[in-house]
């Protein structure tokens, strides 16, 4: 039974809580200690700034008032085109909002055409009934999926990108449709990057079950975390991925290749042993080119471009004549190119794929 201060049906719980089970909130500590990446936080809304909305357990966003309760989890974040925060490093008494999935932190710069973030007022962290503060590390998946597990064949399909919002979610969601609608069967995740509810929805949406991201590996943002946590974390995702025995594992990493966590995952050998093919997602045709040359010297197994810069035909000859690779737009990809970017043959009774018109708002997926 949840305790009376946890049952106020004002008080709105963060996506990024949704592994937490609401009987084990039992209370409130004061802050004696400074918090760390994953601790349960609950807090009122003080001033509505970036923010007007909190996305909650069940996936829907929901406005946020001055006076309300929320409860997220401390992180840091990383987002070129809203905030840049992290953890305070000792107590605090006030906070703020970084993310519509309810990462709560410090936010020390943001992007100049975004308003200051919604302003919090830290009531406490929360407690479980052995009195110890709550973590979503606690609730984590395990790294082993545990039981007999398939000899999967799954090809790993990587999407990286240039930046946020270069459409790389897009991109990845669009290649597993383009599986899921050929008959095979795809499973996805969202290994790096601030949590949020979209993309993976976006992932179900185009055919992908099952749909997984580091939220599930414990964690409200990957910014920050050190090489082990960040290996563990894509090895935590792609072991339970190949648990149900896909044809092929659709994964995307946040934000843009020099971030520094992309950079540690792409530098790993456990990464680069794993992966299959990668898809690169660009906003233009000097940033596809800037992309192309530095994955292909790394020794990434690149097979396209694709992203942002596809809505428009001219970038797209741009960015083929500067790579001399092809730039698959959402209708290609949604044709015969990407098996054939795959060096692949689409398998006879499969449904036939139809290219289908997608709206231009769908292109730029961060």
């Amino acid at each position: 039974m949840v305790v009376p201060a946890f049952e106020d049906p004002t008080t709105k719980y963060a996506f990024t809580t949704r592994a937490v089970p609401l009987e084990a909130f039992a209370g409130l500590a004061g802050m004696r200690r400074a918090p760390r990446v994953g601790d349960l936080v609950m807090a009122e809304v003080l001033e509505i700034g970036k923010n007007k909305k909190l996305e909650v357990r069940r996936g829907v966003t929901m406005d946020i008032f001055p006076g309300d309760c929320i409860v997220g989890a401390f992180g840091n974040r990383y987002a070129t085109d809203q905030f840049e925060g992290y953890v305070p490093r000792f107590p605090v008494g006030e906070c703020d909002l970084l993310s519509v999935g309810g990462v709560c932190g410090e936010a020390v710069s943001w992007h100049a055409e975004v308003e200051e973030p919604t302003r919090l007022r830290v009531m406490g962290l929360v407690h479980g009934r052995d009195g110890e503060v709550l973590n979503q590390r606690d609730f984590a998946i395990p790294e082993d999926p545990g039981g007999p597990q398939p000899l999967s064949g799954a090809e790993v399909v990587l999407v990286v990108g240039s930046s946020m919002n270069s459409g790389k979610t897009t991109t990845a969601g669009m290649i597993a449709r383009s599986f899921s609608r050929r008959g095979f069967r795809v499973a996805a995740a969202k290994v790096t990057g601030t949590a949020a509810g979209k993309d993976g929805r976006f992932f179900e949406s185009c055919g992908a079950r099952p749909v997984l991201d580091f939220v599930a590996a414990g964690y409200p943002s990957t910014y920050m975390l050190d090489r082990d946590e960040v290996l563990g974390v894509y090895r935590t995702l792609v072991s339970h991925l190949r648990a149900a025995n896909p044809d092929y594992i659709v994964l995307e990493i946040a934000d843009g290749i020099y971030q520094r966590e992309t950079r540690m995952l792409l530098e790993s050998e456990e990464l680069r042993r794993s992966v299959d093919h990668v898809f690169f997602a660009a906003g233009d045709s000097l940033a596809a080119e800037s992309g192309v040359r530095a994955l292909l010297a790394a020794g990434m197994p690149l097979r396209a471009t694709s992203g942002a810069l596809t809505q428009s035909a001219l970038a797209v000859r741009e960015a083929e004549e500067a790579t001399g690779m092809p730039c698959l737009s959402l209708e290609r990809l949604m044709g015969d190119e990407l098996l054939e970017a795959l060096g692949r043959e689409a398998r006879p009774d499969s449904q036939e794929a139809v290219p289908e018109p997608v709206p231009v708002q769908a292109l730029p997926g961060a």
